[in-house]
């Protein structure tokens, strides 16, 4: 009911209620029950007119100011995801730090090597590593047939094999996985000088003769059987990863002060377009040792 002086209420009209505090479920903030937030906020005040032209105005810039924070954040988006340049050095096989102006810098010798060793390039006129034993006398000429690394389990044939078309040796057919090959226009293993022995680290079927390569280190041995019947044996004296366009042809195939042995296989990154490998995996070693069977 009315209490008296009120006017009658209309039909329909609900009695007042009385004056209550402020309900807890509400203040002046939400007031509003439309979704808060600072860009509910920012967006209601852009998209609700104004008078004249301002509301045209302030819409379109505003628009504009939510395009240049989405862009920046896109923008940063992309830029977390690129790899980082110590990440492609890495896969490279290049990861020392960039020298002045931003030019990639290289130890000044061929590193030990070793498994989990980071294997580098050492500098294009570095000498070969000094020899991890004491160098043997060289042996008259005879042509290998065996190769054994006891450390990675190697034990394969081994073939000769010249020079292609393009001046590049050959490498051993990938049909023979296990095989490796000697560059018969060199040294062979024992004699004066550098012999160079080559193979595959992998085929489409899988591993090849040198898979594991990469794991031996300065003082790991290496030997090779001969036609002969005697047996020479070779110590780790370094182990190097280089570009194939930045390939160590003096330090491979130079002239040395006693009987010496290079093995090399590829490495770094694959590309599947050119079937080939960025890098070369350079293995150094000395002769230690001569015996006959």
């Amino acid at each position: 009911m009315n209490t008296i002086g009120e006017q009658p209420l209309e039909p329909g009209e609900r009695e007042p209620r009385a004056e209550q505090g402020p309900d807890p479920r509400w203040d002046e903030q939400a007031s509003d029950p439309r979704p808060d937030g600072w860009f509910a906020r920012y967006w209601r005040s852009a998209a609700e007119p104004a008078p004249g032209l301002l509301g045209p105005v302030r819409l379109v810039l505003m628009l504009g100011t939510v395009a240049a924070v989405v862009t920046a954040l896109v923008g940063v988006v992309l830029v977390a995801s690129e790899p980082s340049d110590t990440a492609v050095r890495e896969s490279l096989g290049v990861v020392n730090p960039p020298g002045p102006a931003g030019v990639l810098t290289f130890p000044n010798e061929v590193g030990p090597g070793g498994p989990g060793a980071v294997l580098t390039a050492a500098i294009a006129d570095a000498p070969p590593p000094e020899p991890a034993g004491q160098p043997a006398e060289p042996v008259a000429e005879a042509n290998p047939t065996r190769l054994v690394i006891p450390g990675i389990k190697v034990d394969a044939p081994l073939r000769p094999v010249g020079v292609t078309k393009r001046r590049e040796i050959e490498v051993p057919p990938l049909s023979a996985p296990n095989l490796a090959g000697w560059f018969k226009y060199g040294p062979t293993p024992g004699e004066q000088g550098p012999a160079v022995i080559v193979g595959h680290v992998n085929v489409r079927g899988g591993p090849a003769v040198f898979q594991r390569l990469r794991e031996l280190a300065r003082g790991h041995v290496v030997k090779i059987g001969r036609a002969d019947g005697s047996v020479v044996t070779f110590t780790v004296d370094g182990v190097e990863q280089v570009s194939k366009t930045r390939f160590p042809t003096e330090r491979v195939y130079g002239n040395t002060a006693h009987p010496a042995l290079r093995l090399i296989t590829c490495g770094g990154v694959y590309n599947r377009k050119t079937h080939s490998y960025t890098d070369n995996l350079i293995v150094y070693a000395t002769l230690t040792s001569v015996t006959s069977t």
